[in-house]
């Protein structure tokens, strides 16, 4: 069995985050920005909706980071593919994962010019999502390890494979991000 200490997230959720968080953060603020008396000074109002735009992007920043991709430990062996949450995270309720290789249809390889780093998704027939894994940086070996034990089952189970090269590290394509 090998093991690989990966990065975890869904695309769906991903999406959800960036458009939700900052709508959310906006109506926020609008709300608040109405409840001023008309005679507030300006500059007090622009302070506030500066501060309130960095917290906005702080928050935002967390919730990537630490909420939505998480580290995974993943196990590869003859049987499947097991992968386990190691945090707990607002959105993905399910920490561990596990299938056998005939439920897998699809697994890509990413690379991002912009970043310079491999990404995977693996795609699984009966619960129709992808599973997005990611290296940390500095674990470029530890990636082309992963990815070389995923190439050899993949030829052994009869796998489509995929390369893709994109401009940005976040473009994967996920039309169901269930958990």
């Amino acid at each position: 069995m090998n093991v690989f200490q990966v990065k975890y997230h869904k695309c769906g959720i991903l999406r959800a985050a960036l458009i939700g968080i900052p709508t959310l953060g906006a109506l926020i603020m609008l709300t608040m920005l109405i409840c001023f008396p008309f005679f507030t000074p300006a500059w007090l109002i622009s302070f506030l909706i500066i501060s309130f735009l960095l917290f906005m992007i702080f928050v935002l920043k967390w919730i990537i980071k630490k909420q939505i991709f998480v580290p995974c430990l993943v196990s590869i062996d003859r049987q499947g593919i097991k992968f386990e949450i190691l945090t707990n995270s607002l959105f993905y309720s399910k920490k561990i994962f596990q299938t056998t290789w005939a439920n897998i249809s699809s697994i890509e390889e990413r690379f991002s010019i912009q970043n310079g780093n491999y990404s995977y998704a693996i795609g699984f027939k009966n619960l129709q999502f992808k599973a997005h894994f990611s290296i940390d940086e500095n674990f470029e070996d530890e990636a082309e390890n992963f990815f070389k034990t995923l190439r050899f089952y993949q030829e052994i189970k009869k796998i489509s494979i995929i390369f893709q090269q994109s401009q940005s590290s976040n473009h994967f394509p996920d039309e169901l991000a269930s958990s």
